[in-house]
């Protein structure tokens, strides 16, 4: 059984502290597609938006991305075994439930929801007469579910954050 203690140095503390850094940066690229680049493309007319967006989706598969969320990802599944193994700490909640929001946003909402509007999008003919219409239905869905992956992914970094706390000393 581990005390509350023990948590607070070693590699859980390593592996806790890079999930918060690596979540908050997952969180930070989700933002900043949410509130800079998709209201960007907003700006756009819809050919020039769906074409932007059609790069972008090229780009994002790329080494970079990919590495940073699949590595998060990982990380989070190797503090949820620890997390159940070191239940008895004061951190494990916090580490579990941080976790798990981060696998939502990176695994499930991704994979579910913006991975398929994304491809609903790369087969868009820019060029094409109901192409605009299509565009603002995906572009609304898939800005919604990123911002449900932001949100995620933050609440994800703030509960590493709070996990890395120091437990209460007693009095």
């Amino acid at each position: 059984m581990t005390t509350t203690n023990d948590r607070t140095r070693g590699p859980d503390r390593w592996l806790t502290s890079a999930a918060a850094v690596a979540t908050a940066i997952n969180g930070g690229v989700f933002f900043d597609f949410s509130f800079v680049v998709m209201p960007g493309l907003r700006e756009l007319p819809a050919a020039q938006g769906i074409t932007a967006m059609q790069a972008f989706d090229r780009t994002a598969v790329t080494p970079p991305l990919m590495l940073m969320m699949f590595v998060t990802a990982a990380l989070c599944v190797i503090l949820i075994i620890r997390s159940i193994m070191t239940w008895g700490s004061a951190s494990a909640p916090w580490i579990l439930a941080a976790a798990i929001a981060f696998l939502l946003a990176a695994v499930v909402i991704t994979g579910a929801a913006n991975v398929p509007i994304s491809a609903s999008v790369d087969a868009l003919d820019p060029s094409s007469t109901d192409a605009q219409t299509r565009w603002n239905d995906l572009y609304t869905q898939w800005l919604w579910w990123n911002h449900a992956r932001t949100l995620t992914s933050i609440t994800a970094a703030v509960g590493f954050t709070i996990a890395l706390r120091p437990p209460p000393q007693p009095a």
